[in-house]
């Protein structure tokens, strides 16, 4: 098990993807590239004027550099949901959909968040239990780019892990295929956080997610794992990632690519067509957790948005961990 660096790793390292990510999201490669030679390579604004005009617009306000997404942001209240106090997963789960709520209804909540996770918030805010407030066929990438607090608690207690990622997608997505885009993406923070290697990652995805749409997916990857970011990445491979599978799937194949060098993995990431903040969201957790917050460029830390509130989570986060029997079933 790796220290107290390893979870601020991890958090900062998903608020950091997410904010490299979150100025690209709905662009493609190819303009990415166009408007930065090499893509983009760190901090920028969401409505810079280098920018072209964006096909859709997220997000209403300045959004200077280091400003991070919905996905940091839903990360955070289910973070603050765990971390209040409650002894079993239903109190637990119950606590992360008033979290939710209390995030829903934020004047912050300004980014363009996912529809389902709008829609699983509001049947919450109408009293409807966590069990049947999600979105039953919906497998957006919602319920995956926020667990790695669940990865993070859990890391000793797999089974539980599984319980608890599994609980916290149900909320808000509950396709087959969007539980295991949870549960997968909890896992790796947890085997990252460990120590294990890509091989036993992948297997250990193997061994807990089983649904078609996810499995059929996640199977094809090694063929993949020496291809470039370029034919990977895109459309007809592993998708723009806007579905769980896909958005798990290319995180991971950009943190295996890199797994050494957290900066070449998040950028990697973030210079994707389509859902760009998710998949730099779930892969910055990955590395971080693999690698600590000392393998983050000192200036990212310093500047993406809310820093010291990041680092507050991740020592709340490892406490907690340290004494987690108090989470039970």
């Amino acid at each position: 098990m790796k220290n107290i660096q390893h979870f601020k790793g991890s958090i900062l390292g998903l608020a950091i993807g997410d904010a490299l990510g979150y100025p690209c999201e709905f662009r493609t490669r190819q303009q990415i590239f166009e408007t930065f030679p090499g893509g983009i390579k760190t901090f920028v604004g969401l409505h810079d004027d280098i920018w072209p005009a964006r096909p859709i617009i997220i997000g209403s306000g300045e959004m200077p550099p280091g400003t991070f997404s919905d996905d940091t942001q839903m990360t955070l209240a289910l973070a603050e949901g765990l971390l209040a106090e409650n002894h079993s997963l239903d109190e637990a789960m119950t606590e992360v959909g008033r979290a939710f709520v209390k995030w829903s209804v934020s004047p912050k909540n300004n980014r363009a968040p996912g529809g389902t996770c709008m829609t699983g918030c509001e049947a919450l805010a109408k009293g409807i239990h966590w069990t049947r407030s999600g979105v039953q066929q919906s497998k957006g990438c919602g319920s995956a780019m926020r667990v790695a607090p669940i990865g993070l608690l859990f890391h000793n207690d797999l089974d539980r892990l599984v319980d608890y990622a599994k609980a916290s997608s149900v909320m808000t997505h509950g396709h087959p295929a969007g539980i295991d885009g949870a549960v997968s993406a909890a896992l790796l923070v947890a085997s990252a956080l460990n120590g294990e290697s890509v091989e036993t990652m992948f297997e250990s995805v193997n061994r807990y997610c089983h649904s078609t749409d996810f499995r059929t997916l996640w199977n094809r990857m090694p063929e993949y794992f020496d291809w470039t970011p370029s034919k990977v990445l895109v459309e007809g491979v592993l998708g723009e990632s806007w579905i769980a599978e896909e958005a798990v799937a290319s995180a991971f194949y950009c943190y295996q690519r890199a797994q050494d060098n957290f900066s070449e993995v998040v950028l990697v990431a973030a210079n994707t067509d389509g859902d760009s903040d998710s998949i730099a969201c779930i892969a910055g957790s990955i590395a971080g957790a693999a690698l600590g917050i000392n393998a983050i460029p000192d200036d990212w830390v310093e500047e993406v948005e809310d820093s010291e509130y990041l680092k507050e989570i991740s020592d709340r986060l490892f406490i907690k961990s340290q004494s987690n029997s108090n989470l039970s079933y």
